[in-house]
């Protein structure tokens, strides 16, 4: 069995290579955007319905997209407590707010809870991840009402998530037992293995540290946010609970995953700190190669 570090090792490799591919002139960083629409709309989704429509779900999955709603939230309040405390404006305690509340539970935690717990964990993490659309539409929503814009628009892109799909699909051809035949089994599969090495050399060629210094101290507290304290109330909450087995590592995994890349989505449409977003997101990246060795030491 791999060491933790062993485990962390394997993406942080590849997001490297991104950094290097980008150095060396092979790749650009716009190239990232193609990159993660491939991902997110073939590579992913291919992931998802292979692990959702062949597996068996329990009904204690349940409570992993459940959490992952009540925490988001949670971590929504304790910053916006915080950004009150410090006399943040409206623009950067929004920003703030919401790097806190999306939880980079699929782009980042599917590869990382596949690598650590197989196609099982994979499967639980999915479930986690599953009210991540609702939750984009919720605070573009939020946002739409402080900020103004278009509720039409930010309804419209939640349902073209193309992974929410992929589990409503996978559900269906799992309860009706459906069986996709060789080529089309063999093409998912195909697919699917790709998602972990493209998400990886994506992030490696998004990496800037141009505005870290500026936005470095807030940046550090939504990192303590979502790296550490967000696992550790779930870590608390589901052990008081008497909830064990991989739901409980896998939602202690993905609560500590770093902050969503579609809250930057969410910066750039509705004209918050779409620049100090960046910032929070790269921390946050940089140092859950850190924090999240050091959870899965202790879930291992």
């Amino acid at each position: 069995m791999p060491t933790p570090v062993e485990v962390i090792l394997v993406p942080t490799l590849m997001i490297i290579l991104g950094f290097f591919l980008k150095r060396i002139g092979m790749l650009k960083p716009q190239d990232s955007n193609t990159l993660s629409a491939i991902v997110l709309n073939v590579t992913l989704p291919a992931m998802v319905y292979i692990n959702i429509s062949t597996a068996k779900i329990q009904p204690d999955m349940m409570i992993l997209p459940i959490a992952s709603f009540i925490l988001s939230i949670i971590c929504m309040l304790i910053v916006g407590v915080f950004c009150k405390i410090r006399g943040y404006d409206k623009i950067k305690s929004w920003t703030l707010m919401i790097a806190a509340a999306m939880m980079n539970t699929g782009f980042i935690g599917y590869p990382i809870t596949l690598n650590v717990f197989g196609n099982e964990g994979l499967l639980h993490a999915i479930f986690f991840d599953m009210v991540t659309p609702i939750l984009f539409v919720m605070y573009g929503m939020m946002l739409v009402k402080e900020f103004g814009g278009d509720m039409h628009k930010v309804i419209k892109k939640g349902l073209e998530f193309v992974p929410l799909w992929a589990v409503v699909i996978g559900l269906v051809a799992n309860v009706v037992h459906f069986q996709e035949g060789y080529v089309l089994h063999s093409t998912l599969n195909y697919l699917a293995g790709g998602t972990v090495p493209l998400i990886m050399i994506s992030l490696g060629l998004t990496i800037d540290f141009r505005d870290v210094k500026k936005y470095l101290k807030d940046s550090l507290f939504i990192s303590f946010i979502r790296l550490l304290l967000a696992p550790t109330i779930v870590f608390v909450v589901f052990s008081a609970l008497g909830i064990s087995g991989m739901v409980f590592n896998v939602a202690v995994l993905e609560a500590g995953m770093s902050t969503a890349m579609t809250a930057l989505v969410l910066a750039i449409t509705y004209n918050i700190d779409h620049k100090l977003m960046s910032s929070v997101i790269l921390v946050d990246v940089v140092l859950s190669l850190i924090t999240l060795t050091m959870w899965i030491s202790i879930l291992m």
